[in-house]
C-alpha cells in the first residue's frame, strides 16, 4: 500500500514538473519571455540535465537580449546531447556571434562530417564560416547547401547574408526577398531584409530620392515585423534608430520608448536611452527625456557633457533656473568647449539671474555678447545691468555696441539710457550730445528732456537754455507721470534761481492740468509765499497736505506760517 501511494505520488510529482515546461513553452509563445524565463528556470532546477528545456531557455535568453546567458544554456544542452542537431546550430551560432570562431567552427565541422546531408547544419557551418571572415570556404559550403533542398527559406536566408558580408547588398535583397516568398512569417528573413534596406539607403550618395524610398521599405520592413509581433523588440530598436537619424523626433521616441519598456536591460538599452533622451528633449518632452538624460550622464561616459548640456537645456525650458544653472556650471568645468554656443551662454546666463546669482550671470552674459554682436536683446539688458551696479563706462560700451549693431526702433531710447550712463559716470559733454541725439530720433521721449535738462544744468548753460528744453518736453508731455517729469525740474530749477513769480506761474499751469499732483500744489504753496502772499501759500500748503498728508515740508511751512 505505501509503495502504491509513493508510486501514485512520484507520477503527481513529475506532471507537475512537466506541467510547468508546458506552462514556459505557452508563456514563450504569447511573447511573454520574463515569464517564461521564470518559468523554464523553475523547471531547470528539477530537470538540470533536460535538453529540451536548456534549449527552450536559451531562445528565451535570446529574446531577452541575453547573449552571455543564452549560450550558456546551449552550451548545457550541447554538452547533454551531442547530436542534437538544433542544440548544436543553436550553439554554434552564438560562438561566432562572441567571436569565438574556432570553436565554432570545429562543432560544425565534426557535426557536417557526420551528417553530410543535413541541409540546415551545413547552412550553419557556411554562416560560421562567413562569420569568420572565410568568404569563399562559406560561399561553397552554402552553395552546397541550397543546392540540396532549394525548397526552404534557410539557403536563401544565408546566401543574401553572404552578399551582406561582402556589401553586394542588391543580391543580398534578392535572397532574402526569395526567402520571404518561400515563408512570409519568416522574422529572420524580414528583419534581414530591413537591415540591407537601411545599407543600401546608407550607400546611397548620388539620389536622394532613392536613398529615402530604401529608408521607407526599410520602415515598412520593421512595421511589418512588429505588426506580427508586438513583443519584438529590436524592430522597435531599429525603427526608432531611422526615426532618430531622418530627424523625426517624435516617431524615433515613441519606437524607442517601446523599445526600453521591452527590454529595460539589454546591452541596446543603453544606445536607446541615449537616443530617446535625445528625441523627447529635440520635441520639448523635457520631464520625459530627464530621467534618460540623467541615465547618459551617469552611464555612458562619452556622451556625459552632451547629456548634461541637453538636460540644462531642458531644465532652462520648464524653468527650473537653478537646476539649469547647477548642470551648465559643471558642463563649464568639464567640457568647456561644449558650452561655446552663444544661445547657450544666454540660456546659462539668464538661468543665473533667474536663480538669484546676478554677480555670476554677467560675465557669462559678457561672453556671450562679445561672442556675437548681433544678440541685441542680451546686449541691451547686461547694458541694463550694468547701470544697475554703477559700472557706467560697461554700460556705455554696451549701448553702443547695440546703436552699430542692432535695429533702429530703439535706438532713441538706448541714446537716452546711454546719455544717462555717462551722466553718472561725470562725463557730462557726452551726455548731453547722446541725449540731443535721443530727442533727434524721438521727439516724444520724455525722461530723455529731463535728463538733457539735467545734464545742461550740470554744463552750466544759461537758464533759459534749460528751461527751453524742458518747455519743449513739456510741448510733447500726454501724461501726468510725464509731466510730473519735467514740471518738478522746471519748478525746482526756478525755486533755485529764486524766480517767484514765474515759479507761481509754472506751478499753476501744472496745477490746472493736473490737479490731483501733491507737487504741484506745493511748488504753487512756495511760489505764493516767495512772493509775500500768506494767504494763497496756507491754501496751497493745505491743498497739498490733502493730496499727501504724509509731506512733511508742507507741515513744517504751514506751522512757520502761521497758517490758521
Amino acid at each position: 500500500m505505501l509503495w502504491r501511494f509513493l508510486s501514485f505520488a512520484l507520477i503527481v510529482a513529475s506532471c507537475a514538473v512537466a506541467d510547468q515546461l508546458d506552462d514556459a513553452r505557452q508563456l514563450f509563445q504569447q511573447k511573454k519571455y520574463a515569464d517564461a524565463a521564470r518559468a523554464v528556470e523553475t523547471y531547470l532546477e528539477r530537470e538540470p540535465s533536460s535538453v529540451e528545456a536548456l534549449i527552450l531557455a536559451g531562445d528565451i535568453a535570446v529574446q531577452l537580449e541575453k547573449p552571455d546567458k543564452a549560450l550558456d544554456y546551449y552550451r548545457r544542452a550541447y554538452q547533454r546531447d551531442r547530436e542534437n542537431s538544433l542544440a548544436l546550430r543553436k550553439y554554434a551560432h552564438l560562438l561566432s556571434e562572441k567571436g569565438e570562431h574556432a570553436e565554432a567552427l570545429e562543432v560544425l565541422r565534426r557535426a557536417v562530417r557526420s551528417n553530410p546531408r543535413d541541409v540546415y547544419l551545413r547552412l550553419a557551418y557556411g554562416q560560421a564560416l562567413l562569420a569568420a571572415d572565410s568568404i569563399q570556404a562559406a560561399e561553397l559550403e552554402i552553395t552546397k547547401a541550397r543546392e540540396m533542398n532549394k525548397s526552404i527559406p534557410d539557403g536563401f536566408l544565408a546566401l543574401g547574408d553572404l552578399y551582406y558580408s561582402q556589401r553586394v547588398f542588391p543580391l543580398a535583397k534578392d535572397n532574402y526577398e526569395q526567402a520571404l516568398a518561400l515563408d512570409p512569417e519568416n522574422i529572420p528573413a524580414r528583419e534581414k531584409l530591413a537591415l540591407v534596406y537601411f545599407r543600401m539607403a546608407n550607400a546611397e550618395v548620388v539620389d536622394n530620392a532613392l536613398a529615402n524610398e530604401y529608408y521607407t521599405r526599410s520602415l515598412q520592413q520593421w512595421a511589418e515585423i512588429i505588426k506580427r509581433d508586438q513583443t519584438y523588440a529590436r524592430a522597435y530598436f531599429e525603427q526608432g534608430k531611422i526615426f532618430f537619424y531622418a530627424s523625426r523626433f517624435a516617431e524615433a521616441a515613441a519606437s524607442l520608448g517601446e523599445y526600453v519598456r521591452l527590454r529595460p536591460d539589454a546591452p541596446n538599452a543603453t544606445l536607446a536611452r541615449w537616443f530617446l533622451a535625445q528625441s523627447l528633449e529635440k520635441i520639448g518632452k523635457c520631464a520625459e527625456a530627464e530621467e534618460h538624460l540623467q541615465f547618459a550622464i551617469r552611464a555612458i561616459d562619452s556622451v556625459r557633457s552632451k547629456a548634461r548640456l541637453l538636460l540644462a537645456r531642458c531644465y532652462f525650458d520648464v524653468k527650473r533656473y537653478a537646476d539649469a544653472a547647477n548642470e551648465f556650471r559643471q558642463l563649464q568645468a568639464e567640457d568647456p568647449q561644449l558650452l561655446s554656443s552663444t544661445l547657450d551662454r544666454e540660456r546659462y546666463g539668464y538661468a543665473l539671474i533667474l536663480s538669484g546669482d546676478t554677480t555670476a550671470a554677467i560675465p557669462v552674459l559678457r561672453q556671450a555678447v562679445d561672442q556675437d554682436s548681433t544678440r541685441c536683446l542680451t546686449i541691451y539688458r547686461l547694458a541694463e545691468l550694468y547701470r544697475a551696479r554703477q559700472q557706467y563706462d560697461d554700460a556705455v560700451t554696451l549701448y553702443q555696441r547695440y546703436l552699430r549693431n542692432c535695429p533702429d526702433s530703439l535706438a532713441a531710447r538706448i541714446y537716452a539710457l546711454m546719455g544717462t550712463a555717462l551722466f553718472s559716470a561725470n562725463r557730462v559733454q557726452e551726455a548731453a550730445s547722446a541725449l540731443e541725439q535721443s530727442i533727434a530720433k524721438d521727439s516724444g521721449l520724455i525722461f530723455a528732456y529731463r535728463m538733457l535738462a539735467a545734464t545742461q544744468k550740470s554744463l552750466n548753460q544759461p537758464v533759459k537754455q534749460v528751461i527751453a528744453t524742458l518747455q519743449q518736453g513739456l510741448r510733447h508731455a500726454s501724461s501726468p507721470a510725464d509731466r510730473a517729469l519735467l514740471y518738478t525740474l522746471y519748478c525746482q530749477l526756478l525755486l533755485e534761481e529764486r524766480q517767484y513769480d514765474e515759479l507761481k506761474s509754472v506751478a499753476s499751469s501744472w496745477f490746472r492740468t493736473d490737479s490731483d499732483r501733491p507737487e504741484a500744489a506745493l511748488y504753487l504753496a512756495v511760489g505764493y509765499q516767495g512772493i509775500g502772499d500768506r494767504d494763497n501759500a496756507c491754501k496751497y500748503y493745505r491743498e497739498a497736505l490733502r493730496l499727501n498728508p504724509g509731506l512733511e515740508i508742507a507741515k513744517k511751512n504751514l506751522k512757520q506760517l502761521e497758517c490758521k
